[in-house]
């Protein structure tokens, strides 16, 4: 394809002749990208590209392509040679590949290349004169480069910066950059993304505030000028939507840059995000793809993480699938300083748990200890140790306590097989839990219905966790009463241990507390409460006292009291549970 030439140093174009045969000047004829060391195998990746940079087309035939080996001698090997007249239009790249080509690009020319990683040299020879000669790698025998060799990046090419460029120093001609086998090496106009992160990294719903940061480097040969800049999403279906337009600072060629932009998505789904950059030159338009993000529950989601478990009973997180079956080989887990780490490959139905511990050992412990006590988790029997595996690997240890440069003590990752962040969740020091240290952290909902609610909560269960069961603090449906005691009958000769107390904070309530009173107006368990906020609440009642013992047959109420706008509480509703 054409491209612009940039004239280099003046000298080198006082070469220009006729050589034998009154054949064109192929002094013009320059090696302007090649590979020599692709990321992985090198056989079929490897490339060579040749320009033509003169203003007259050249005939190739005849044309040699040459490699010496730098660890011995310039001691020069033909690996091809142009067989048949091959005009080559001014601007114009013959791409010259590794036999049994990998790569997108059409070649045309395909010869074992066999190029090595340095330190090399290759050229381009023709009739008895050296065309173009480039050196890379550790090299010291001047005839094996031009000014200075120039180093070599496993996975990246060496290229023209710009196309053509040539001053006879390799060292300043070329530079590492990503392969663009057949195509220009640079544009005018070319942003490359070097980070990308959003706060908070995934979203739970629509309308909730988030915070975008990219780091750019400009690649391209031209300065960007401030212009202006939209934000975009893009579905999973290719529709697309602005989310913000604002105006961007510019950045100078070879030099970074910072976007650091806040708006507030206003669809569910997961969506690649882009940068539109309207340019100056013919109101062209650059849109670069930066990351992707995800609003509101996805196909597998976060459901309960203990980070800070007591009596040796380890850490360990809950991973629950959505509206449809999944299979978590898929998926990925990390904390905030770790890598990603593959989940086990277990299918999940929709809805379905599945916990990963640090110690499967140590929580399926726990679990028999609890049985024992006469803590009965509010699922069917057996549920935990069939949900329950050990995490592959190493285990993501999680911090109890924030280091210094940051405010939480850790975060939990769920993200796909590419590693985009599904979802998350903050985790606090562990003495800055609501509820104090020893319990786990559970989703409050998946669906909060205001932004107070996409938060999550300390376990209210008696045992302090529910490990592969429904949350103590889960989602409940708006069931148009203040409070409401499922079932609100304890029998445990029907298998009737706990009983769920059921309630909504709107959000103009933050706090809470409730009490379990006898007839007699005796308290006989006090439930607890927090100031964290609007959303849904399932406290567990086992139908034991403050001591532990459980309490006579009869009937007890449940009050429960609010506090609006900080004020003081209040009591606001009542249910009976009876124990028989």
């Amino acid at each position: 394809m054409p491209i612009k030439h940039q004239l280099g140093n003046p000298t080198c174009y006082l070469i220009l002749c006729f050589l034998a045969a009154c054949k064109p000047c192929l002094a013009q004829l320059v090696i302007n990208e090649f590979l020599a060391d692709p990321a992985g195998a090198d056989a079929g990746r490897e490339f060579v590209e040749l320009l033509n940079t003169g203003p007259e087309a050249i005939n190739l035939l005849g044309v040699e392509f040459q490699f010496a080996n730098g660890s011995v001698d310039a001691d020069w090997d033909t690996r091809w040679r142009m067989e048949t007249d091959w005009p080559l239009a001014p601007g114009e790249i013959f791409l010259l590949v590794d036999r049994n080509w990998q790569g997108e690009a059409v070649p045309q020319g395909q010869v074992w290349l066999g190029l090595q990683n340095g330190p090399d040299a290759i050229r381009l020879f023709w009739q008895g004169a050296v065309l173009d000669l480039v050196g890379y790698g550790s090299l010291t025998d001047p005839e094996m480069f031009e000014g200075e060799a120039v180093p070599l990046v496993s996975g990246l090419s060496l290229a023209r910066r710009p196309d053509g460029w040539d001053t006879n120093n390799n060292l300043i001609d070329f530079v590492s950059a990503s392969s663009t086998p057949g195509e220009a090496n640079f544009n005018d106009y070319e942003l490359r993304v070097e980070s990308f992160g959003t706060e908070p990294p995934s979203l739970a719903q629509v309308g909730e505030n988030l915070w975008l940061t990219v780091v750019l480097k400009n690649v391209g040969l031209l300065d960007i000028p401030t212009t202006e800049l939209q934000v975009q999403l893009r579905s999973a279906e290719g529709e697309s939507q602005t989310v913000l337009e604002t105006l961007f600072a510019g950045c100078r060629s070879q030099e970074q840059c910072q976007v650091f932009l806040g708006f507030a998505p206003g669809r569910i789904g997961r969506f690649s995000v882009s940068l539109e950059f309207n340019l100056p030159a013919e109101n062209a338009l650059l849109n670069i793809q930066v990351g992707k993000l995800q609003v509101g529950a996805g196909e597998i989601y976060l459901s309960e993480v203990l980070s800070a478990p007591p009596n040796h009973q380890g850490e360990w997180v809950e991973v629950q699938a959505g509206a449809e079956s999944v299979n978590l080989g898929q998926f990925k887990l990390r904390d905030e300083e770790g890598a990603w780490k593959d989940l086990p490959p277990v299918d999940l139905a929709p809805g379905e748990f599945l916990v990963v511990a640090q110690d499967s050992a140590a929580l399926a412990q726990w679990h028999l200890e609890n049985l024992v006590q006469g803590m009965v988790l509010d699922c069917p029997p057996g549920q935990l140790t069939e949900s329950l595996r050990q995490m592959p690997g190493t285990w993501p240890s999680l911090n109890n306590n924030p280091p210094e440069d940051r405010s939480f003590a850790d975060r939990v990752y769920l993200g796909d097989a590419f590693g985009t962040v599904l979802d998350h969740v903050t985790l606090p020091a562990s003495n800055r839990l609501p509820d104090g240290p020893g319990l786990s952290w559970e989703r409050m909902s998946h669906f909060p219905e205001s932004p107070g609610w996409g938060d999550w909560r300390s376990c209210t269960a008696p045992q302090g966790g529910t490990p592969g069961c429904t949350n103590s603090v889960g989602d409940i449906l708006n069931f148009g009463v203040d409070l409401s005691a499922e079932p609100p009958l304890l029998d445990s000769s029907l298998g009737i241990w706990v009983t769920h107390i059921r309630f909504v904070l709107t959000d103009d309530e933050s706090n809470w507390h409730v009490e379990v009173f006898d007839l007699w107006g005796a308290m006989v368990r006090d439930l607890g409460g927090t100031a964290s906020g609007p959303g849904t609440r399932d406290l567990i009642w086992d139908g034991k006292d403050d001591q532990g013992y459980r309490v006579p047959v009869g009937g007890y109420v449940v009050l429960l009291h609010k506090s609006r706008n900080n004020q003081s509480y209040r009591p606001v509703a009542k249910t009976l549970v009876v124990v028989r």
